[in-house]
């Protein structure tokens, strides 16, 4: 079955224990770590103490929630999520919108991410699909996965409000090389608002079933910061993962 999780940045304003607590709760199966506030580039020692205390609590640590914006030297992220245990590292590529970026500016974007992946060692990186950044667009995206070139790179998926929502984030989704497709960011958004997944439970599924069984998906944000509400979402998104799999609970 598709494996669930829980980005930490949902409820930044609580200590990382909190969160494991609240992922058991939930019934997922892992954690993607914020490096803005619960665990800072550099931080190695706590990096293996979160990283351990996931574990213990029978967790996955999925990946590391770098913010990294392909504009610095990488080495200290890498080693973070490393001390961490963590399988890939999220990163973002770049600070402008692909619109805005020169060759010259993308063809630097290019390299530093060249450089993360290899000082990732055996981990994976991966790209946010994100506004501001070279993944603003399909093609600006798909462009720069081969631009990188390398074996360990990666992109995310996420649905985004857009005028016709459908169908245009599915057409997204279905531009990405399948095999580049690292892990998913679930939310529902109208009107810039956030609103119970269950509201976007139809649309989900679909864009699910065109997602490999193997990439994991990851709910971040939730409507008013509210816990109760992120129980209710985890519940939803266990039952879209099991109908892909044919069960339902």
């Amino acid at each position: 079955m598709r494996a669930t999780g829980l980005l930490s940045v949902t409820f930044r304003s609580l200590p990382f224990e909190r969160i494991i607590e609240l992922t058991v709760q939930a019934g997922l199966d892992g954690i993607e770590w914020g490096g803005d506030v619960h665990l800072p580039p550099g931080e190695l020692d706590l990096a293996t103490k979160i990283g351990q205390m996931t574990l213990d609590a029978g967790l996955v640590n999925f990946s590391y929630g770098s913010y990294w914006r392909a504009n610095g030297e990488p080495q200290m992220v890498a080693d973070t999520a490393a001390a961490l245990g963590a399988q890939w590292i999220r990163v973002w590529a770049g600070v402008l919108p692909s619109a805005q970026c020169s060759p010259e500016i993308r063809g630097r974007v290019v390299e530093f991410l060249r450089k993360m992946c290899r000082c990732a060692g055996g981990m994976q990186v991966a790209a946010e699909w994100h506004c501001g950044t070279l993944t603003d667009t399909q093609d600006s995206a798909v462009r720069l996965l081969d631009e990188v070139g390398e074996d360990n790179f990666f992109c995310y998926f996420q649905r985004e409000e857009r005028p016709d929502d459908r169908r245009d984030n599915l057409n997204d989704l279905l531009r990405i090389p399948a095999r580049r497709l690292r892990a998913v960011h679930v939310h529902y958004c109208a009107n810039r608002q956030r609103l119970p997944l269950a509201l976007g439970e139809e649309e989900w599924r679909e864009l699910l079933s065109h997602i490999s069984e193997s990439v994991p998906v990851l709910l971040e944000f939730v409507r008013g910061d509210s816990v109760e509400q992120y129980l209710e979402d985890a519940r939803v998104l266990r039952n879209l993962t099991r109908r892909s799999t044919g069960e339902l609970g």
